[in-house]
């Protein structure tokens, strides 16, 4: 072994310890993910806020909007690279549309299994590759979602990149004529997360997400693609952190008769907040 390749292995060994000395936990970007996972034996549990407000606009039936989504998660290393992740989830809905005569309010409440595999790691690796699948059910309500991980680590800077697939399955009541109906109905949507962070100290980091949603439907197929983009911030204090992301829509990408507007705020809102505190054991 010569110098230089010798040198190699020991910079990359100590660039390996600072990243994982630095970061239990496996996540510092709100929404995009990172191929990190748990050792066998460590848990954490994670509280996350979602607040998406502003459906008013052009195209939009809404005079009033507000999402607030909020998660409770249990999370455990298993060892050999795969963790798993148990959610209760609760999404509140306020809105009012042009028919409205009061604010309504819809309430539904799931429960999330999720499973993520690491592959090969940011650090010691050229990239970080992770598979991870997430399977919820709720009273009307069934969803699978699969991700493909990517990231790199350098010292001070992270780079992730998810493509996300999704399958629903929506059981959804109409009345058309005095006659109410109750049937199920499905979509696929895709999204694109891209998430950078610089860490000015190994604890606090600022950055950027971005997110594309694609809304692809059985009925109207491609309908929207909806671009986000927003501020990042992670903090860690011993064994809590934070991480905060704002993300503000940016434009619709792909206008379509269910979505013909520069800005989609019948699907999205004009704004999404997501602040996730969690704690490592």
């Amino acid at each position: 072994m010569n110098f230089l390749l010798f040198m190699k292995y020991i910079f990359t060994a100590i660039l390996f310890t600072l990243a994982t000395t630095s970061f239990a936990q496996d996540r510092v970007f709100a929404y995009t993910y990172q191929t990190n996972v748990l050792n066998k034996g460590d848990f954490d549990f994670e509280f996350q806020n979602t607040l998406s407000t502003g459906k008013v606009g052009e195209f939009s039936p809404y005079i009033f909007g507000q999402h607030l989504d909020q998660r409770l998660e249990f999370e455990v290393g298993l060892g050999k690279k795969v963790q798993t992740s148990f959610y209760l989830n609760s999404e509140l809905f306020n809105y009012a549309d042009t028919s409205s005569t009061a604010l309504n309010q819809e309430l539904k409440t799931s429960f999330t299994s999720e499973w993520k595999w690491k592959l090969s790691d940011p650090v010691a690796n050229r990239i970080g590759f992770a598979l991870y699948e997430e399977v919820e059910f709720g009273g009307n309500n069934y969803e699978s979602e699969t991700k493909l991980i990517f990231d790199k680590r350098w010292q001070k800077d992270l780079l992730a990149f998810n493509i996300v697939g999704k399958y629903e399955i929506e059981k959804e009541i109409s009345r058309v004529d005095n006659i109410t109906k109750a049937e199920w109905t499905s979509n696929s949507p895709v999204e694109f997360n891209l998430g950078y962070m610089h860490f000015f100290k190994p604890e606090i980091g600022f950055g950027l997400e971005i997110r594309n949603n694609n809304d692809i439907t059985k009925e109207d197929g491609w309908i929207n693609s909806v671009l986000f983009a927003g501020l990042a911030f992670h903090a860690s204090v011993g064994k809590f952190f934070t991480n905060i992301t704002a993300l503000p829509q940016i434009t619709n990408l792909h206008k379509t008769v269910a979505a013909p507007g520069k800005m989609d705020y019948n699907n999205y809102e004009k704004l999404e907040i997501r602040s996730l505190v969690g704690y490592n054991f």
